[in-house]
């Protein structure tokens, strides 16, 4: 009798021991599935600036600024610079030509 009660205490324990399992199991998957989800994204929105540079590299082509002194300066299009700093940017390129 007293080990039907252990086995019956023993075998409740286990299934205990199988739903708290089962719990993580399942936080673990819901967690994989967000992290997933989030790496998505990020990838699409990797793809999505990677065709907008793809697509503004054309317009981007070397145009000529000007020409002082028979030197000639060429800049970007699409400078990310300041005019301020796109004068020293000329007067550095100067400098190297001569």
């Amino acid at each position: 009798m007293f080990k039907l009660l252990k086995l019956a205490k023993r075998v409740s324990e286990l299934e205990d021991q199988m739903a708290r399992l089962t719990r993580i199991v399942e936080t673990r998957d819901m967690d994989w599935i967000e992290m997933r989800a989030r790496v998505k994204r990020l990838l699409d929105r990797t793809e999505k600036a990677a065709k907008r540079v793809e697509s503004e590299e054309p317009t981007s082509e070397v145009a000529e600024a000007g020409e002082e002194n028979g030197v000639k300066i060429s800049l970007g299009t699409q400078s990310r610079l300041s005019p301020a700093q796109n004068r020293l940017n000329q007067m550095i390129l100067r400098s190297r030509q001569q």
